[in-house]
């Protein structure tokens, strides 16, 4: 993807903002960028950088540069935020834990990751990092186990027993085998027993149970965020080395409106059941505030991008940069409009990249330039 990165090295700002990265923590701004340029300029500077989080002011929006992110660096990762009004409540079975769950491992077992995420993803008390590390079952073969201890264990790490297992979040029970579907695996796992210990460990088809893969060990991930343990919660950022780590905020003003509603709300839905008379845990009392989340987003690299040159005080720039930069027009199908602006801007002097989807339909479209006198 270099193509993409190259012409942007050619802009002044581009590269001042690329050596000042690291120079101290605080936001650097970018004004003037609008739609995909942002993901564009997000991916040109996160090279150097463990971790990469783009922040952004809705969960539509997050899907939408995680969709276009995709394109540039495949080991990205979308990070639902909880229903913080509907706490115990995931109308998808265990679909939301489960992507949460998946950013965990990756941000675990992987050198580089990019996380997107809105705003109040950051607002949820999570338990700290290594607690959560602590909390994963590692199975490995010939290893030596309990087993009345295992499906106890299975339990607490938030998996539902059933009579035969149907999708991720949990585990059967049929003499000395047990079948766990692992909240972070795409296939279930069976593991067999010879007295107490493993004697195989497999992946298997859930439809035909015809087995798939042989595994010498398995991770099996909490199925639970464990709301109703008493114990100290961090944000989601937390989770993250500054040291290691870049920011990306898109609309920074719009990123604080997000979070300052987030809090009102649910401030107001707590007040309503408590009043209802509904009992309200303390751990569902638990929110980080926008004000608590901008205060650590500044003690980060951050790199923050708007349309418009508008102040945030929560989120102060310590340096602003001006761009000029213009949308794409939209085609409709218009091969006619395209070769158009192609030629228009091939007499103004410019370098044009065109991206496919795949090497065929590349070179279909480079041969039907061609046949427009454009050199493709």
């Amino acid at each position: 993807m270099q193509a993409f990165i190259a012409p942007l090295a050619e802009l002044a700002e581009f590269e001042v903002v690329q050596k000042k990265r690291r120079e101290k923590k605080g936001i650097l701004q970018f004004v003037g960028c609008v739609n995909s340029q942002k993901t564009h300029m997000m991916y040109a500077l996160s090279d150097g950088f463990k971790y990469k989080i783009i922040a952004v002011s809705s969960e539509m929006k997050a899907k939408q540069i995680y969709e276009e992110y995709r394109v540039l660096n495949s080991n990205v990762y979308l990070y639902p935020a909880k229903d913080l009004l509907f706490y115990q409540a995931d109308l998808r079975g265990k679909y939301l834990l489960k992507q949460r769950m998946e950013v965990f491992q990756a941000v675990l077992e992987q050198k580089d990751v990019t996380v997107v995420l809105s705003f109040d993803g950051f607002m949820d008390a999570l338990l700290p990092f290594d607690t959560m590390r602590d909390r994963i079952r590692t199975l490995r073969l010939g290893e030596i186990v309990d087993y009345e201890q295992l499906k106890k264990d299975m339990v607490l790490l938030g998996y539902e027993r059933e009579e035969q297992i149907e999708g991720p979040g949990q585990f059967a029970v049929r003499g000395g085998i047990m079948d766990i579907y692992p909240l972070t695996e795409e296939v279930p796992i069976r593991v067999e027993l010879w007295g107490d210990e493993i004697d195989s460990i497999r992946t298997f088809d859930v439809e035909s149970q015809r087995s798939i893969e042989n595994l010498e060990e398995i991770h099996i991930y909490p199925a639970s965020d464990f709301p109703e343990e008493e114990a100290k919660r961090v944000s989601f950022l937390d989770y993250f080395e500054p040291e290691e780590t870049i920011l990306f905020l898109d609309e920074p003003v719009r990123l604080i409106e997000k979070g300052e509603h987030v809090e009102a709300e649910f401030v107001q839905a707590q007040s309503n059941r408590f009043e209802s008379g509904y009992d309200i845990s303390d751990e569902e009392m638990k929110l980080f505030t926008s004000k608590e989340v901008s205060a650590k987003m500044n003690d980060f690299y951050c790199v923050a991008f708007s349309a418009l040159d508008m102040k945030c005080k929560e989120l102060k720039a310590r340096e602003v940069y001006h761009l000029q930069s213009k949308t794409v027009n939209p085609y409709n199908n218009s091969f006619e409009l395209l070769t158009r602006d192609l030629k228009r801007l091939k007499r103004s002097g410019y370098r044009v990249v065109l991206l496919s989807g795949s090497r065929t339909r590349a070179k279909r479209l480079a041969e039907d330039l061609r046949d427009y006198n454009l050199s493709s």
